[in-house]
């Protein structure tokens, strides 16, 4: 009998995209045909880890390697818990391949030998935005989140990019946590504070069911269509809204990816996946799809459990994904990629997006951000 490639998969809870694990693995197998590599030749070992906190992940992975015997980690983590897990995989000379959402940026020490990350770079979209917004509506913005978005250094990249772009009067608003709970938000202090003074827009940084209440709470808002909205990039997936597409809402964002991108790459992945799962793409099947083709380059050196060569080949191969080449923290030099910054227009039967502008975050010094802004949150960004 053939040896199944054993695939360990920390999977922490998510209220957000609770079917995110389906569209992951969907999206590795979509690559994996690439290499030859069918279903049945994979195991997938799911590993709950909640909300992530380090014991759980580390037990979880103890689990994987020990009993399970798997020849690869992967999953959704926050980057702060992988030094906790690093000498576990070198110990036992197992490969950690990780996603995150950018969330947190990358410290410029790697996790350990044996871990690599692939990131949407949340923070590069968000350094851009700024930039931008300061330079399209004035110096005079204001920000405004939960205090769960506010453990990360989303807001952070902001304030930098704006500064960037000429802001020095940048506002920010963190929401007390009885005005934004899991399930209910209640603006109230932020439309004071801007009825009060007026800026020249609002930048709103919100995750799940928060997101599409602020979308409400705005559309019926004085404020619509006077002041200039701006949004974090997964307040503008399509998934997301979905839920308030007949709003006809009129805002702005920006992402290094979008199921329109015309790169030839991204179109063989949306025609290959959409073919062989009947669903529309999503971030997750993206990133499942990067996944994939990161490791079934290396397929046959996994099953022999050797992980110098993988990484090696890793460090060494150019793959070119959905999102151009990709980068793999800790393996290879981090990329700054294009940013494209769109216009949201939604009715009834769609959702348009119109670029406007491209950009990167290249020439943000990131040297020392992770270490001068740590919270104390360990939850992955979609964690909620």
């Amino acid at each position: 009998m053939n040896k199944k490639l054993k695939i360990g998969f920390l999977m922490p809870f998510s209220a957000v995209y609770p079917h995110y694990g389906l569209h992951l693995t969907a999206g590795i197998f979509t690559a994996f045909q690439y290499f030859g590599v069918q279903q049945k030749d994979v195991e997938i070992v799911p590993a709950f880890i909640a909300q992530g906190q380090h014991k759980l992940i580390t037990e979880a992975v103890q689990k994987l390697v020990f009993f399970d015997g798997v020849d690869v980690v992967i999953g959704m983590v926050n980057i702060k818990s992988l030094p906790e897990i690093s000498s576990i995989l070198e110990t036992y000379n197992k490969l950690g391949l990780f996603i995150d959402f950018g969330e947190l940026v990358h410290p410029t020490i790697n996790f350990g030998a044996n871990i690599g990350c692939l990131s949407m770079n949340y923070w590069q979209s968000e350094y851009v935005l700024g930039q931008w917004a300061a330079k399209e509506f004035g110096a005079d913005g204001q920000v405004v989140l939960p205090l769960f978005e506010a453990g990360y250094n989303l807001h952070y990249t902001f304030l930098q990019g704006a500064g960037k772009g000429g802001s020095e009067a940048l506002h920010q608003m963190v929401l007390p946590q009885e005005y934004a709970t899991k399930e209910h938000l209640n603006l109230t202090p932020f439309f004071e504070a801007i009825e009060e003074d007026e800026p020249n827009y609002v930048h709103a940084i919100f995750n799940g069911s928060l997101g599409t209440q602020f979308f409400n709470q705005w559309k019926q808002s004085k404020f619509y269509n006077h002041i200039p909205l701006i949004v974090v990039e997964n307040m503008a997936y399509e998934d997301i809204l979905q839920d308030v597409q007949h709003l006809d809402l009129n805002f702005y964002s920006a992402a290094s990816w979008k199921r329109e991108n015309q790169l030839v790459t991204n179109q063989k992945f949306v025609q290959s996946f959409e073919q062989m799962h009947h669903q529309p793409v999503s971030v997750f099947s993206m990133l499942g799809y990067e996944l994939g083709l990161t490791l079934g380059q290396a397929y046959q050196d996994l099953l022999k459990g050797d992980t110098k060569t993988v990484i090696q080949k890793i460090k060494q191969s150019t793959i070119e994904g959905p999102r151009g080449s990709i980068a793999i923290e800790g393996f290879t030099e981090g990329i700054c990629p294009t940013i494209d910054i769109y216009k949201v227009k939604t009715n009834h039967q769609k959702i348009t997006n119109t670029i406007l502008e491209q950009d990167t975050a290249i020439g943000f010094d990131t040297t020392s951000v992770f270490e001068e802004t740590e919270s104390g949150f360990l939850n992955p960004y979609f964690s909620i």
